[in-house]
């Protein structure tokens, strides 16, 4: 039997010039941006930040780097001191700080993880504001994007969640108890369509050495179940390109997703009458609507209301559809009550 070939690995100059494409095509670092690199010290990030640096004289970049303690484990005191001797060396200011991650899990009534992201996303959002940044980068890849589509998948999700990474989405504080102020941070993947090989690779090249983190091999976090069990079998014995193929697969539906999203916010406008409290919706012009359409325009007007988005589930969605069908009746979702109206469906 053949030997499978290794993965060819782009020279670190391609490597570069890929980043600098993706960045282009992308609109993800405009020229002369500020750009805040969040470091945890393991090999996607500490890749992306010497990427940066290396095209910084190109871009004329003004870099930050940025590293969150989440303080779960022994040695996160030295993943701190390794991130800010990295930004000594490259000549970049460093800003650091620790959470208590485990804390933040108990009182949000959420996963480790989830709290991990929760704190990690605030606290780059913080230090944006207070350096001035517009942009903040991190070190999601290929790889990564496969294995959050099939998360996704496993836990069921709409064609929008499926989509998985964005290269490039606005950030705001998921922690702040209220707006922030204003001009938007953009959140940004540069290195989103290299695999973890090429990262490696890079890395070598570079003789850059990260930090490894023993969590990522714990098989009792769905992520890491994904990565080393369920991905291998599938490439072993169905498709060794898997991950590529959910990457690109994953980029269609952000493409289709992006389209579907300007119909219904065009639909929005259209059939959309603001109140003192809440939006009021046509609803003969609401039912005309595709369904598809009509889903996502219900979920626009209940954010717009003050539904809370990330708890709105397909459930919720059905159960305005029905009620903008009907001549009278009331549904409540998370954050908001809906009411039929009269020819009105009220959000408030």
């Amino acid at each position: 039997m053949r030997k499978k070939a290794p993965p060819h690995c782009p020279s670190p100059e391609e490597f570069v010039r890929s980043v600098r494409t993706a960045c282009l095509e992308n609109d993800l670092i405009p020229v002369g941006s500020r750009v805040v690199s969040g470091v945890s010290g393991g090999p996607d990030s500490m890749a992306l930040l010497h990427v940066l640096h290396e095209l910084s004289g190109e871009f004329k970049l003004g870099i930050t780097v940025a590293h969150l303690d989440h303080g779960l484990r022994r040695g996160s005191a030295a993943d701190a001191a390794f991130v800010r001797n990295a930004a000594r060396r490259l000549g970049l200011p460093f800003r650091g700080a620790h959470t208590d991650v485990q804390k933040l899990a108990t009182r949000r009534k959420c996963s480790v993880e989830e709290a991990g992201r929760l704190a990690r996303y605030s606290f780059f959002h913080r230090t944006a504001r207070a350096a001035g940044a517009g942009v903040v980068a991190v070190g999601h890849n290929r790889d990564d994007q496969a294995e959050t589509m099939l998360m996704r998948l496993l836990r069921g999700a709409s064609a929008s969640g499926l989509g998985g990474i964005a290269p490039k989405r606005r950030l705001d504080d998921p922690l702040a108890l209220r707006p922030g102020k204003p001009g938007p941070v953009s959140l940004v993947r540069p290195l989103l369509d290299l695999s973890r090989a090429e990262i490696e690779g890079y890395l070598a090249a570079r003789r850059v050495r990260p930090r490894r983190d023993p969590t990522n091999r714990n098989t009792g976090f769905l992520r890491n179940k994904i990565r080393h069990e369920l991905i291998p079998l599938l490439e072993r014995k169905y498709n060794p390109q898997l991950r590529a193929l959910l990457a690109r697969t994953a980029r269609t539906l952000q493409e289709e997703d992006g389209l579907l999203e300007s119909v219904a916010v065009a639909s929005l406008l259209r059939i959309a009458v603001a109140q003192r409290a809440g939006i009021a919706l046509d609803a003969p012009g609401l039912n005309g609507l595709p369904l598809p359409v009509r889903r996502r325009v219900l979920r626009l007007a209940a954010v717009k209301a003050g539904a809370v988005l990330n708890r709105l589930t397909r459930a919720h969605l059905d159960a305005l559809v029905r009620l903008a069908m009907a001549e009278e009746g009331e549904t409540h979702i998370p954050g908001a009550v809906a009411r039929r109206a009269g020819a009105r469906l009220v959000i408030g």
